[in-house]
């Protein structure tokens, strides 16, 4: 019985899925999610109690995974003095590829078609997360802190270049596009902002 009501529950959020890409969390439909399903609608409001809760089945795990890799990527370039090598990038690109393996999907979900939804900022989030970890990177030497407004700068574009990577570039070649993001972005970083990140 239990096998069943899993069964069932996939189903649906496998509909979802597809009618979220579709047409985004905005215009999707919960009576296309049910017909999809073949889940009659008063018993898809069972499993989940509406769109929200449906797009949060879909998404959560890549928005909690995506915090995760933020905090840990910050963690281990911290750990290593603010210096950010091969070694780091590496590092990076093997939580980001594991974040595209496990929740490809859900992460174009979150960059896309998430209007309306209560993860609709999750750009924004992610941005704001990695200026604040570099800002705590660079704020441990106060008089040679680079600029909020370039932080800022650095942050929104690092956070568009590996979204852009993750949803638009193909699987085969994600680990290599990634790495040279990582170093063009943050060796050396300390050195060519004026700022110390150890």
């Amino acid at each position: 019985m239990q096998y069943q009501k899993e069964e069932v529950r996939q189903r649906i959020i496998d509909a979802a899925f597809n009618e979220f890409e579709k047409n985004g969390f905005y215009r999707a439909s919960i009576l296309q999610i049910s017909n999809k399903a073949k889940v009659p609608i008063g018993n898809l409001y069972r499993y989940f109690k509406g769109k929200e809760a449906l797009f949060h089945a879909c998404v959560a795990g890549a928005y909690e995974l995506s915090l995760e890799i933020v905090d840990s990527v910050f963690e281990k370039w911290l750990s290593l003095g603010g210096g950010f090598d091969e070694e780091t990038a590496r590092y990076t690109v093997e939580l980001l590829a594991k974040l595209s393996s496990e929740h490809g999907r859900s992460i174009r979900l979150l960059t896309e078609k998430s209007s309306g939804s209560e993860y609709a900022d999750f750009f924004n989030e992610i941005t704001e997360l990695g200026y604040k970890k570099l800002a705590e990177a660079f704020g441990r030497n106060a008089e040679r802190r680079p600029d909020e407004y370039l932080l800022r700068i650095i942050a929104r574009n690092v956070t568009e270049g590996v979204l852009v990577v993750l949803t638009r570039c193909p699987g085969d070649r994600q680990r290599a596009v990634l790495f040279e993001l990582m170093l063009f972005y943050f060796k050396d970083l300390g050195e060519r902002v004026g700022g110390n990140a150890g």
